[in-house]
């Protein structure tokens, strides 16, 4: 989920705290905001502070004014091949580096794992800006446009998608031995582990217990902690759960994907009308002018039965029509708007067709662990909404 998703996520949870919803009224205490710090750290750790911490067999820092891409692709083959010689649960690690070439302006150019064909491709595309405006006519000659280099071990990638590199830092790809022999592409290595465990978010509760005496901030540093784990196990990353005990992350559940804007969209709206019952029922206690009377008189259940679930189960199902739709296009129109290198490989139908596009190798979560997982979330909030009045 986008930060803004994990920040108001957290607020959200801290808002059941009676206490904390009061004391900020009355006090302007600041405590409220604990829920949001902790709700956006496990991303800020990752980026801010991990990052640097992790260690790359190669780094690949291309020339702008003199790109490689069949070079590039054989520097990544390698390290594939390198990491079949490895003992299982070892792995190799690769960076890449974006190309800057003004303040909005940057050299696109992406990186597809070909599993069926045993093939890395890279495409190197136009000029592009930070959002992905392409500047037509900057895209390189043809011979110097493409790479393509194999390799021999078997490769999953549990991605499954170009990664195209055209701002920011760039991405890392891990390359980890399995005990069947294989090599798995372990997208951001360094993401999802130490900085999103739950025994991490223990110890943060812990402290935040320890300094000021009080169960309520240990909770809400807790909790915001964990909603943003939870968030994130929708998706298709998974977490390392138990780090330091175990080393690996678990596979998401596959529902969803961070940058998918209607469930960010779904989650924030819905945020804010808790929020909106939460403040206006706790804030009753301090003035009557504070709170809306109509809100609290439906009751929770009938106030998110009208304000959240009819009006985002229309536009779930408008959307939901619309991906559809899509999925019958052929993939230049599907992958049109996303410019750059990416958009060039699916012109050229480089990625093949939509089925093969989807990789055999992904995992797919049971229906039952899927529902489980939605099942948590909607259990956190029923705690929240029967015990968080008398906090």
């Amino acid at each position: 989920m986008r930060g803004i998703t994990h920040f108001i996520m957290g607020i959200t949870v801290a808002t059941f705290f009676k206490s904390l919803v009061v004391g900020a009224a009355m006090y302007d205490s600041l405590l409220i905001l604990l829920g949001g710090i902790f709700g956006l750290l496990p991303d800020t750790l990752d980026f801010k502070f991990l990052i640097y911490m992790e260690k790359h067999d190669v780094v690949i820092d291309p020339d702008p004014t003199d790109m490689r891409p069949q070079e590039i692709a054989e520097k990544i083959a390698s390290e594939i091949d390198r990491a079949g010689t490895l003992q299982p649960g070892k792995m190799t690690k690769v960076q890449l580096h974006t190309l800057k070439l003004g303040p909005d302006l940057w050299q696109s150019y992406s990186v597809y794992f070909n599993t069926k064909m045993n093939e890395v491709v890279v495409r190197v595309g136009p000029h592009v800006t930070m959002s992905g405006v392409p500047s037509f006519g900057t895209e390189p000659p043809a011979d110097k446009a493409l790479g393509v280099a194999k390799y021999k071990p078997k490769l999953i990638d549990r991605y499954g998608k170009p990664s195209e590199i055209k701002g920011f830092s760039g991405p890392s790809f891990g390359f980890l031995k399995r005990k069947d022999g294989s090599i798995e592409v372990v997208f951001i290595p360094f993401h999802r582990r130490s900085g999103h465990s739950l025994t991490l978010g223990l110890g943060f509760a812990l402290i935040g217990y320890l300094l000021t005496m009080n169960w309520i901030v240990g909770a809400v540093i807790f909790l915001g902690w964990f909603m943003h784990i939870v968030l994130d196990t929708f998706g298709h990353m998974g977490n390392n759960l138990f780090w330091p005990l175990t080393k690996q992350r678990t596979s998401g559940l596959y529902l969803l994907t961070a940058a998918d804007p209607y469930w960010n969209a779904f989650m924030v709206y819905s945020c804010i009308a808790i929020i909106t019952w939460n403040l206006s029922l706790y804030n009753a206690s301090v003035s009557p002018s504070y709170t809306v009377p109509w809100i609290t008189a439906l009751g929770p259940v009938l106030y998110l039965f009208l304000v959240v679930a009819i009006p985002w189960s229309i536009l779930g199902m408008a959307y939901y029509i619309y991906r559809a739709r899509t999925k019958e296009r052929k993939p230049v129109e599907l992958f049109a708007p996303m410019t750059g290198a990416v958009a060039q490989m699916a012109a050229e139908g480089m990625m093949g067709e939509m089925e093969e596009y989807e990789i055999a190798e992904r995992p797919k979560p049971s229906v039952l662990l899927r529902i489980l997982g939605i099942a948590v979330l909607v259990a956190i909030f029923v705690v929240l909404f029967i015990y968080g009045p008398g906090w």
